[in-house]
Order: structure tokens, then sequence, then C-alpha cells
């Protein structure tokens, strides 16, 4: 029997540079088998700037495009031989109902699975009350995974930046009142270095069943500190390549892969060295050799 490994997948929030077609040919020359799909609201500002990650893609997917060509923009990735996996639209707790279930609505008709839903901000100009936040929080997503439950979608929250979920711990919290098949964690790697890193080990560990999928980019340390009004260093950060990257990749992959975690690994760099697609096609190449050597005998 072959090895088992995590699939590879990519985010199309990495590839604004290139339309749904252009999208679907590069995935199959790289031979990846699972896509994340980016229905947003690109703004009329947007529109005049330049293709970027957070604002204009040449594949202009709104959320009400992908309710109505969901099917048909389904059929075409599984043409090309891939999964769809996951919405990722900008959607948060703050929203309403029946914008969130435009979304599920969006997700279900191209046959995602499941949606990302951002938890709250967590305020920074001051400490506040944490246990508080957590079971409102907690509260809307239980009414969330009742509205997700009749449209076949899970909730899925990513451990991002500022969010009430930038750490594993954190992310458990608001977790633990669900079942898994309701309720998962994106399990953000690149995030780690910026926001909530723990040792791979205890990362995984933490979240362990919880864990829907990974997302693989590279951050590490900016190189121009700043300073405040005392002279103390700030520290800042940059996007980089995988390989660049503070976080030793190889190591948060043999972690999920001893612990059992074979679900997707989707790339999500963001590093400005080179376009979209050449990143893409780059963090491909570097983490097919540490898959192989990572993989499990059945």
């Amino acid at each position: 029997m072959p090895p088992i490994m995590p699939p590879l997948g990519v985010t199309a929030v990495m590839l604004p540079e290139i339309d749904f077609d252009e999208q679907l040919k590069l995935c199959e020359t790289l031979k990846l088998t699972h896509y994340s799909w980016r229905p947003r609201i690109i703004s009329e500002d947007q529109l005049r700037q330049a293709p970027s990650p957070w604002g204009f893609h040449r594949f202009d997917l709104t959320p009400q495009r992908l309710v109505k060509e969901g099917d048909q923009l389904r059929r075409r990735l599984e043409s090309a031989g891939m999964i769809s996996f996951g919405s990722l639209p900008a959607a948060n707790t703050d929203h309403d109902d029946d914008t969130l279930r435009l979304h599920f609505e969006g997700a279900a008709a191209v046959g995602a699975g499941r949606m990302r839903i951002a938890p709250k901000a967590y305020p920074t100009d001051a400490p506040f009350d944490y246990d508080a936040l957590l079971e409102r929080l907690v509260d809307r997503y239980r009414h969330l995974v009742d509205l997700a439950r009749p449209f076949g979608i899970k909730i899925v929250i990513e451990t991002h930046c500022l969010s009430l979920a930038t750490s594993p711990a954190l992310a458990r919290n608001l977790c633990l009142p669900f079942d898994p098949g309701d309720m998962g964690v994106i399990f953000d790697i690149n995030n780690y270095m910026i926001e909530g890193g723990l040792h791979p080990n205890l990362a995984v560990a933490v979240i362990g069943r919880y864990i829907d999928h990974s997302h693989i980019g590279g951050a590490r340390l900016a190189g121009d500190d700043t300073r405040d009004a005392f002279g103390f260093r700030q520290r800042g950060h940059e996007m980089c390549p995988l390989t660049e990257a503070d976080q030793h990749i190889p190591t948060w992959i043999a972690a999920l892969m001893v612990a059992g975690i074979t679900a997707p690994l989707i790339i999500e760099n963001f590093s400005p060295h080179t376009a979209g697609p050449d990143r893409l096609a780059e963090s491909v190449a570097q983490l097919r050799p540490v898959l192989k050597a990572s993989a499990m005998t059945p």
C-alpha cells in the first residue's frame, strides 16, 4: 500500500493574479487536489488597484455568484481532478444571520463542506473580561452551528492573529462545547509565528481532534526593527518563502503526522518575493520532499 500523507491544496486567496481557468490549469500541473474558495466583494477602489490577496482578484467570485454558479463551478473543479474544500468569505460572528445564510448557501452550492467564520477580534487597547467574551462567542457559535446544519456545512475557525482564536489553546476553548463534526479549526502554522505560537507537538496536542485542515505559509521577524520613545525594540514581521520562515515547517508537519492527523495542507503563502502562481509552484516543490519524508506506512 502507498504511504499515508496529507493531500496538498491551495486557497484562492493567494492567487489574485489569475482567473479561475488559469487557477485550474496551474493546480492540474502541480497535481494539487484540494481547493478553497474566496467569495468576497471587491470594492470600487480595489478594482482600480493591482491584484492583491486582500483586494482585487481576477477571479471575481462574489457571494451571490457562488450561490448562482456554485454547481457549475464545482463541476469544473472536479473535471480538473480537484476537490472542493472550504469556503473563506470575509465572514465573522458579528455578521447578521441573513448575511451568513447567504454564505452557507454558496458553500453548499459548491460542495465546500466547511466554511470559515472568524471569532470576534479581541480589544487591544486594554485588558478585558475574557470569560464574558468567550461565553458570548460560544453562544453565538451555538446558534450558527444550528444555522449551518441544514446546509450540510461545518463551521471552522482559523487560528488567526488578533482574533479570540490566535493560539491553539484559545481555539480549543471555543471548540470544546461542540462536536468536531460541527465545529473545527484551521490550523494556521504561519500565524503562529506572528501571534499565539507554541511548540508544534504541544500545539497539535491541544487542538487534536478539532483540526479540520492546515494552512501553510511562511513568516519571520522583520529585519528592520523599530523602537519606541524609550528606545525599546518593537517586534515586526514579514511574509517570506517557506524555507526562510522562523517556524521550522518540517517539524510542524511531522507533529501532525505523528499524531495521525492527515487532514489536507492548504497552501496560503503571501510572501511578496514573487507572484502568486510562482509562489505556489515554489511552495509545492518545497513541501513534497517533506511530506514524503514524514509519510506513514499503513
